[in-house]
């Protein structure tokens, strides 16, 4: 797998990385640390090294369902709180790249998002269309999509010549494998809560 900072034995490990450095971006924003720090690092070690050994699974999707269940009020692509009648369906594996209609493959969104991203990867969308990160929710809730559909069609020991050769309804090449610092993140936090 392509990177600047490390190498991968197959795409299951960087899966685990990306989600990894999620659990260090996620453990970073709710401590309010502005930079990651020692404490981070180790976190993402250890999960990295967890998931790798099959110690740690990345669970279901059962409390992001419950979540978009209990705040159906805003987009979950770019925030704007909005009456849920207002609010459209997005399938996030499109169902043109054969996603289906389970609760699992669908967020409710603004009909502006839902129309700019049309069948576009998520992350691909958010990089090149937004040109910003995604909210922390939506991040794990994709990767979680992705790695549940990857061990489901056995994509974790392929190489990445291998997913290039295949029909997929994600992008690989987007899965973030490295994130912003938690500022970008406390900062948004904090202007939502003064709005």
């Amino acid at each position: 797998m392509p990177s600047k900072e490390r190498t991968f034995a197959n795409f299951g490990e960087y899966l685990y990385w990306s989600y990894a450095n999620l659990q260090m971006l996620h453990y970073a924003v709710k401590e309010g640390k502005r930079k990651y720090d020692r404490n981070c690092y180790m976190i993402r070690s250890k999960a990295f090294k967890a998931y790798k050994e099959g110690k740690w699974k990345i669970h279901d999707l059962m409390e992001f369902n419950i979540s978009k269940i209990q705040y159906n009020n805003y987009c979950w692509y770019c925030g704007k709180e909005m009456e849920p009648s207002n609010l459209t369906k997005d399938h996030v594996f499109p169902r043109s790249k054969g996603g289906d209609n389970h609760m699992d493959n669908i967020i409710m969104v603004c009909k502006t998002c839902n129309s700019s991203k049309g069948k576009m990867d998520l992350f691909k969308w958010y990089s090149t269309i937004r040109n910003e990160w995604p909210p922390i929710n939506v991040l794990a809730h994709y990767l979680k999509n992705i790695y549940l559909y990857s061990i489901d069609k056995g994509l974790m020991e392929k190489q990445s010549e291998e997913l290039d050769d295949m029909d997929l309804p994600f992008d690989w090449h987007y899965i973030p494998i490295k994130y912003p610092t938690p500022e970008l993140y406390i900062n948004e936090e904090s202007s939502t809560k003064e709005n």
